[in-house]
């Protein structure tokens, strides 16, 4: 840059002078502003002289300068503010600094009123996914077992704005743009800075590994081929050369391959990459597809994911960085340090036991690597094995756990109780959400962002989150046994109970809310309710913003306050609470995620907590790793029980106060964990268990145990880790090693174990062994209403001719060590009425 040039761009930017870095940032500036603005008007362009052209990109880059550094104070000032807020929090009447920094982490049971930022992601994805309903639902064909190819071609297409004449697909095109739109918009008022493309139409995802197989030369014929070369111009207006597209494609496929390697400036510290998540998402997208032809075939061939995944993870992926960006400012690694160090301090001038506010920040920070996506898999393969090994036990044994789930009521009713709703309603709701006539309701649901993982299939509250890799054989396993495992879900009728039971009680909540906030301003609501919205994470200022809302009316008149709601709410009124679209996302968030919270107390899964917790410290994608978290499968779902329910008891007045929540909660969980015993025996072919044996207490006792077992908190595990539950031989032992374990004992004994029968000249029971390691990992074979007669006709016979008298011997057993009879015999002339006498003897 000429000396005449420096002054002159320091002079517009109220500097006496620029340093060499200055001017050849702003020169490079300048070089990308032509660009810029060429491709704007580019006859234009190249009919100015180049003074002209070079004085309106000064003036261009001038002014992006001082917007600039307007838009960094401002995010400075954010990021001050932000970080005092979390500050004060860290001065809690009851908590420890350290176990609020945990808390803003993730959810805790303990009515703690800290929001966490893990709940803020969660309910920003379940408000975009709601909006998204109808691609959602009417993307995936045939009971949801196939994406519709067409309807996503003629989607991808409206969204290149190629016409279809397809109506609803312009209709979703049109939602999806505005969905992503205002999640862009949403990031960047808090400081983000993802530039508008008007060209832009989808997010693309690269596989590396199928461009490193492709490698170099077909990689960037190919993507020639498909990009629009108009979209790349010099400075003056002239288009690219096929050389220069060329090398700029060769650098593209250098930094994708070697994941940004090639950027990577030798004896620079580096601290693991831009802390600031504002600078996320504003890279410069190079490939500028022609159309969506162009784009589709890319994605075919290159791309990382399926369709409806691309979406998914560009809505979560964006939903986190925007909560940790309005939770912790600009640089959340960074204010989190800040926050660890605060707590210390704090906890330290308290006199609190450092080591027990050590193991608080360890878990949080934990927890907070889990979020960021820190913890990513050592190996992809392995990881990507581990979970198509646990999506298969999923569908092999959860068949039945439609049965199992039906003690969620009892956690329904508890915390339905505690917000003072009336349990006839929410399971009122759920009868209503179940009949297959009702879809509108389901519909209405799931756009109010009630039930969304449910809408998408997922098995997330009985296995792993998703898949690590985005290519390879092992994806490919790994995504097929998702799909079986999805599938069983849907066909078992679990996903339904379970969508139908979030639904219940959430609308009756939001009933509760959209009622009360009618007629009563914050000042003039029950002190109970007052106090329990505090404690749960609803604050004065959100609930004034609440009543500005008008709720959402159900086709029963039910009044729904909904973040819908929230986000109708005009301009003007809001004005008084700060900048109305900031308002709008604050308190739809928050409301969104205090329903999810609770929707999580009442509908327990495992969370971010829990999952951490249960990968015992082992890192993704290890040997260990993997058999770790496939020997702790299932036992997820009960330690979120214990751990939400358990520090919600202990956060009860009194001892008295906790005992009554404990004790309720436990009596209503063993009272359905007694009516799922019995139907489970039923579905199994049993007649049902003695309850009452005026001769033999121990039976009662026997009865009370299981009954217990099977409802609090262990009803996931339901057939599988009961002892004695049915035929199959499994004991007490398969519960503490869990499916991996009694797999590996299996493989052992059907192995090492008969060669060493073998060997010794001893029978072995190799064929028997052998047929029932592989009819356990059948996929539906033990679905709840089909078992009985698939046993009985088919599995049973199939033992019997491979072992013969082998299943008579076990059957004996049952009857003699458990006083198991039975009501469907061998065929269909050997079925009677289950003996509901033997209930009470």
């Amino acid at each position: 840059m000429k000396e005449q040039c420096k002054q002159a761009v320091a002079k517009a930017l109220g500097k006496a002078s620029l340093n060499q870095q200055e001017a050849q940032q702003i020169e490079q500036r300048i070089k990308d502003a032509m660009k810029s603005l060429a491709k704007q008007d580019i006859l234009n362009w190249r009919n100015l002289s180049d003074a002209d052209k070079l004085t309106k990109a000064g003036e261009f880059v001038a002014q992006d300068i001082q917007a600039q550094l307007k838009r960094k104070h401002k995010i400075a000032a954010q990021d001050i503010l932000t970080q005092n807020k979390n500050l004060a929090l860290l001065d809690h009447p009851t908590l420890s600094a350290s176990e609020v920094v945990d808390r803003m982490v993730a959810p805790h049971g303990d009515m703690s009123g800290i929001q966490s930022i893990d709940s803020k992601a969660r309910a920003i994805a379940s408000i975009c996914r709601g909006e998204l309903v109808d691609f959602y639902t009417n993307i995936k064909g045939g009971l949801g077992v196939f994406t519709d190819a067409d309807l996503v071609q003629k989607i991808v297409r409206e969204r290149f704005n190629d016409s279809t004449g397809d109506p609803l697909a312009k209709q979703i095109s049109d939602k999806m743009g505005e969905v992503f739109e205002n999640m862009r918009e949403r990031f960047n008022r808090s400081g983000g800075d993802i530039g508008k493309l008007d060209d832009w139409g989808l997010p693309q995802t690269h596989s590396l590994e199928k461009i490193v197989l492709a490698g170099k030369q077909a990689w960037v014929q190919k993507a020639e081929g498909l990009i629009d070369t108009s979209k790349y111009v010099h400075e003056d207006g002239t288009f690219y050369s096929q050389q220069e597209i060329r090398e700029l494609l060769e650098y593209s496929y250098d930094t994708l391959s070697s994941n940004g390697a090639n950027k990577t400036e030798i004896g620079r510290q580096s601290f693991g990459g831009n802390s600031k998540v504002t600078s996320r998402h504003s890279e410069s997208r190079v490939l500028h597809f022609k159309d969506a032809e162009s784009w589709m075939e890319y994605q075919a061939e290159f791309g990382g994911m399926p369709f409806v995944d691309l979406v998914e993870a560009h809505i979560n992926g964006l939903s986190k960085d925007i909560a940790l960006v309005e939770n912790l400012g600009s640089s959340p690694k960074n204010a989190m340090r800040i926050l660890m160090d605060a707590a210390e301090q704090k906890d330290w001038q308290k006199g609190l036991d450092a080591d027990t506010t050590a193991k608080s920040r360890k878990r949080a920070q934990t927890m907070f690597d889990e979020f960021t996506g820190q913890n990513t898999p050592q190996s992809e393969v392995l990881a990507n094995l581990g979970l198509a090994y646990r999506s298969m036990n999923v569908a092999s044994m959860l068949g039945g756990t439609t049965l199992s789930s039906i003690t969620d009521q009892a956690m329904i009713a508890k915390t339905a109780s505690v917000h003072g709703i009336a349990f006839r309603k929410t399971f009122g709701e759920l009868l209503t959400q179940l009949n297959p006539k009702n879809k509108e309701d389901r519909e209405l649901a799931h756009s109010l962002g009630l039930a969304t993982e449910e809408m998408l299939g997922s098995i997330a509250r009985w296995s792993d989150d998703g898949l690590t890799s985005v290519h390879g054989k092992s994806q490919k396993l790994a995504r097929v046994s998702s799909g079986i495992a999805s599938q069983v879900m849907r066909v078992s009728g679990l996903n339904a109970l379970t969508a139908a039971s979030k639904v219940g009680f959430s609308k009756m909540l939001m009933e509760k809310y959209g009622r009360l906030s009618r007629s009563k301003a914050w000042a003039d609501l029950d002190a109970t309710d007052r106090e329990l919205m505090e404690k749960t994470g609803l604050s004065e200022r959100a609930w004034e913003v609440m009543r500005l809302a008008d709720p959402v009316v159900d086709r029963k008149g039910n009044q729904l306050m909904s973040a819908r709601s929230i986000y109708q709410i005009p301009d003007d009124k809001l004005k008084a609470f700060g900048d109305p679209q900031k308002v709008r996302d604050e308190v739809a968030s928050q409301f969104q995620a205090h329903l999810l919270d609770e929707q999580g107390m009442a509908v327990v899964e495992a969370g971010l907590r829990e999952r951490t917790w249960m990968s015992a410290g082992q890192k993704k994608g290890t040997g260990m790793g993997e058999i770790m978290k496939s020997m702790l499968q299932f036992k997820s779902f009960p330690a979120a029980f214990l751990m939400r329910h358990g520090s919600r008891a202990m956060a009860q007045d009194g001892v008295k106060g906790k005992a009554a929540y404990g004790v309720s909660l436990f009596a209503m969980t063993t009272l359905l964990g007694a009516l799922v015993v019995q139907l489970k025996e039923l579905a199994n072919g049993n007649d049902p268990q003695t309850m009452w044996d005026s001769d033999d207490p121990q039976k009662t006792m026997n009865f009370l145990t299981r009954s217990a077992i099977q409802g609090g908190g262990l009803s996931i595990l339901g057939d599988i880790l009961v002892a004695g539950t049915d035929t199959s031989g499994r004991s007490a032992t398969d519960f503490m090693v869990g499916p991996f374990g009694s797999d590996a004992k299996a493989v052992l004994g059907l192995t090492v174990g008969n060669f060493t029968q073998y060997y010794e000249d001893k029978d072995t029971n190799a064929a028997n062994e052998a047929f029932r390691l592989v009819k356990g990992k059948i996929p539906a074979q033990n679905l709840w209403y089909t078992k009985a007669a698939t046993n009985r006709m088919i599995f049973d016979e199939m033992q019997d001719m491979i072992a013969p008298g082998y299943r008579e011997k076990l059957l004996r057993k049952a009857e003699r060590e458990h006083d198991r009879t039975r009501w469907m015999g061998d065929d269909w002339g050997d079925i009677q009425a289950p003996d509901f006498e033997r209930l009470v003897e």
